[in-house]
């Protein structure tokens, strides 16, 4: 059986990448940095010789690579840390996989580009404005310079239902639940995806040939207040508690990208199904949570 390892299996795309590839009955070994989870292996990407023990020990077919520090404020704030997560340690996971001849799937995001130009293309070059989209830009080119057989996955906006609780959509159910108003940019313009539709693709990806880069992301582009509100009456919650304002007063400590989603022609025929657009992603993630006992 083909073994796949999930290096940050405990966040919301590792949990989803987990599922998908259990589906497709392959062998999966998730591992988990901070959040301890039962049943995964610890491992720091940042310590060289951890990543390379234990890829060496499990000698699998893939290596999944959506561990990240993505907290891009923090990233700003504290670079050097940041970045020895981000870029040194991507350079430790394609040491070791290179070593045992594994195909490496890297995750990346629209960060790289500097949103002035969106819905942007594999194509299109990277600008970073913010010290995430430096890192992540670093991490895809030295994964594209010395990785034997990789995929670099980028995505944006991903949501669904997950572990830690996290993602935007849980901050909106659970301010807007609170009574609280939610503080939504208008001028962000993005392409929402739904976390089990993006790792369905990437585990097909993963078992296929193709080398290069790939756009994963919803076929619909929003701004983040309409995919909010959008939210809120899929979730039957109070759309007047959502606030439209612009970036420019949410006093953020890194730049965002404005103007910004991508395109998937590239991916599509690489696909059995259509990735959704989040109006069909979120009833999705309704029923999904339905059938979970996660809401009512």
């Amino acid at each position: 059986m083909s073994t796949h390892v999930i290096i940050g299996a405990s966040g919301q795309v590792g949990e989803h990448l987990s599922a998908a590839a259990l589906s497709e009955r392959l062998d999966v070994v998730g591992c988990y940095c901070r959040h301890s989870v039962p049943g995964m292996q610890q491992l720091d990407i940042r310590d060289s010789l951890a990543v390379f023990d234990l890829v060496r020990s499990l000698k699998p077919a893939v290596v999944h690579l959506p561990a990240s520090m993505a907290n891009v404020d923090y990233c700003e704030e504290h670079p050097q840390e940041t970045y020895a997560a981000n870029v040194l340690g991507v350079k430790n996971v394609v040491d070791a996989v290179n070593k045992v001849g594994a195909r490496l799937v890297y995750f990346s995001s629209d960060y790289i580009f500097d949103g002035t130009a969106g819905p942007y293309s594999e194509d299109d070059p990277a600008n970073p404005i913010c010290e995430y989209g430096r890192q992540k830009v670093y991490a895809e080119h030295y994964v594209a310079l010395n990785c034997r057989d990789y995929v670099i996955v980028r995505t944006t906006v991903v949501y669904g239902f997950e572990r830690q609780g996290k993602n935007f959509i849980y901050r909106l159910i659970n301010t807007l639940k609170s009574g609280n108003v939610l503080k939504v940019p208008v001028d962000q313009i993005g392409s929402p995806t739904y976390a089990p539709e993006l790792a369905r693709a990437a585990v097909r990806l993963a078992q296929g040939k193709e080398q290069g880069v790939f756009h994963v992301v919803g076929s619909q582009l929003s701004d983040r207040y309409e995919f909010a509100l959008e939210a809120a009456r899929v979730f039957g919650l109070d759309e007047s508690l959502i606030e439209a304002v612009p970036t420019s007063q949410l006093s953020q400590r890194a730049r965002r990208p404005l103007a910004a989603g991508m395109l998937v022609e590239k991916v599509s025929p690489y696909l059995d199904f259509c990735l959704s657009g989040y109006k069909e992603g979120l009833r999705a993630m309704k029923l999904a949570a339905r059938e979970e006992n996660l809401i009512s």
